[in-house]
């Protein structure tokens, strides 16, 4: 009998539901001060994350946008940005009229410090990286660079909730760390978005950003700020206390839950990587989030094989796809041509996309994506294995005989 497919992720624990269920009977759906839930939630990922400063929002991209405002970015200040990330570590630039300019990356998902290096000019004022499908590169190298070159560095940490480097926390490397903790991803509220930071400057400054006067009036820590709590930005991109109860409920169990992920994962390992390679960014990186459970081709099978091997797993039964995270030169390639836009910010994107280039100037990008296979991870996380240990044993068949290697 075939077993059946689990609830996609996110699942809540009984105790998370009865808590948001109270809530919305007592009229608790909502919190303009940071407090409750809210307050909870930042303080217990504060103390995951050693102690630092944590503002919380609706959207990772929120949080994205909280910290480029934060650091002052505006009109012309060029920001690089891996041109393989998911869009948002890039287009909320484009809110504050600064420019991304995407780097591509040479060996592995990630960029180094030295491919960073290559694409500084006299504008640069900051660096954006992205732990993509939960690893990292060397940091250590790269807060170094960054530091040498009085640049700050923001670090997308949206696909690494339970990544280490060196044993330390991701969000613990760099100037901010920013956070996603919506969606399907391994802590997720639905919504919500997490900026983690050991300034408090930058943290009161991301917070007179997102929130406004209930919070700003009491919670700014720096004194020259503190007079500006009343009017504040105004931004109100704050986070449900909802989605801070079901967040909070990923939080406190995070190990349990990336301990079961990688149980299911193992199993898929065991069969895939007899025939395809596990990309990683670097060797120092802990990586026990997994987003995205990504493979790739070995170096000898030519890059045309990845489609008939995605359509044999998937005709097999394997949840099997290219990555969802596609380079960003190639998305905004759709912006391409036309009419010049009339509104400011359309055209901040129709220039992104005209200087943006494409796979002959990201070739590593592009390829890599091309020759990875992903599988749908949100069906991976339970404590039982059975739908894990069948999907290994369909990919199993597929592979047999030709397999990933065969041209």
């Amino acid at each position: 009998m075939p077993t059946e497919t689990p609830a996609p992720w996110p699942h809540y624990s009984p105790a998370a539901l009865a808590r948001v269920t109270d809530m919305v009977r007592r009229g608790a759906t909502f919190d303009y001060a940071g407090s409750g839930v809210v307050a909870e939630l930042e303080s217990t990922f504060s103390a995951a994350q050693g102690g630092r400063h944590v503002v919380s929002f609706n959207s990772g991209t929120s949080a994205l946008f909280a910290a480029f405002a934060a650091l002052g970015l505006g009109p012309g200040d060029e920001v690089l940005v891996p041109s393989w990330t998911f869009f948002a570590t890039a287009s909320p630039l484009l809110w504050l009229g600064a420019v991304p300019v995407l780097v591509d990356s040479s060996a592995g998902p990630g960029v180094t410090a030295r491919e960073f290096a290559a694409r500084v000019t006299r504008r640069t004022r900051a660096i954006a990286t992205t732990h993509l499908f939960g690893d990292t590169v060397d940091l250590d190298e790269l807060v170094a660079f960054a530091r040498a070159r009085d640049l700050p560095l923001v670090t997308d940490c949206s696909h690494a909730h339970a990544t280490t480097f060196d044993g330390a926390p991701v969000g613990t490397f760099g100037d901010i760390a920013v956070f996603s903790i919506g969606a399907r991803k391994m802590i997720s509220g639905g919504h919500g978005g997490l900026l983690v930071t050991a300034d408090p400057a930058l943290a009161d400054l991301a917070t007179l950003v997102g929130h406004f006067k209930p919070r700003t009036r009491h919670q700014l820590r720096t004194a020259d700020l503190r007079r500006l709590g009343e009017f504040a930005l105004g931004g109100n991109l704050r986070m449900s206390p909802l989605s801070a109860a079901l967040a909070l409920d990923h939080l406190e169990r995070l190990d349990e839950i990336s301990a079961h992920h990688l149980a299911n994962l193992a199993l898929l390992d065991a069969v895939l990587g007899r025939h395809l390679d596990r990309p990683r960014a670097s060797e120092r990186s802990d990586n026990r989030t997994r987003y995205d459970i990504v493979y790739e081709l070995r170096p000898e099978v030519p890059t045309a094989r990845r489609d008939a091997l995605l359509a044999e797993l998937t005709q097999a039964g394997v949840p099997a796809r290219a990555p969802a995270t596609r380079p960003v030169h190639r998305i905004v390639a759709t912006a391409q041509g036309g009419a010049p836009a009339t509104n400011p910010l359309v055209r901040r994107l129709q220039k992104l996309a005209a200087g943006a280039g494409g796979d002959l100037e990201m070739p590593s990008s592009a390829r890599q994506h091309d020759r990875m296979i992903s599988l749908e991870s949100e069906y991976f996380y339970g404590a039982d294995t059975a739908y894990a240990s069948e999907v290994a044993r369909r990919a199993k068949r597929a592979l047999a005989g030709t397999g990933a290697a065969d041209s």
